[in-house]
């Protein structure tokens, strides 16, 4: 079935849970060792997206597909509970930095292997914009 999750990395996210398999295809709601595109979000709607994670983790899937993911991950739930710890590190480091590069420098030492850096400046950068504007 078609979940209408709600915000993700964008407002108006879908999940599509198969009970007969045990799984979880959650679009852009976790992310698979690829860092995540906050820049549609501030704290609250990171909020609102971790607490959406939070329902798909209450399906109890055993597999859990992303939308973004390195490609050799397997499909673990437990990027449920790592998508929502890199977002509540991202608001954190976010709030305390006054630079882009700051934000990155930051998450690249916590998320260090994790694809897609173009992703994370476009995100610091809107982060500091949302906050100088």
């Amino acid at each position: 079935s078609v979940i209408r999750i709600g915000q993700a990395d964008t407002a108006h996210s879908t999940v599509l849970h198969v009970p007969a398999l045990a799984a979880a295809v959650t679009g852009d709601l976790a992310y698979n060792q690829v860092h995540m595109m906050t820049a549609e979000t501030g704290e609250p709607e990171r909020e609102q997206w971790i607490a959406n994670l939070d329902a798909v983790a209450a399906l109890e899937p055993a597999f859990v597909v992303a939308g973004h993911k390195k490609a050799d991950n397997a499909n673990d739930p437990k990027i449920i509970s790592e998508s929502q710890q890199y977002l509540r590190d991202f608001s954190r480091i976010a709030a305390g930095e006054t630079t882009t590069a700051g934000i990155v420098a930051r998450m690249v030492d916590l998320y260090p292997g994790w694809e897609n850096l173009r992703t994370l400046w476009h995100s610091a950068r809107t982060a500091i914009a949302r906050k100088n504007g």
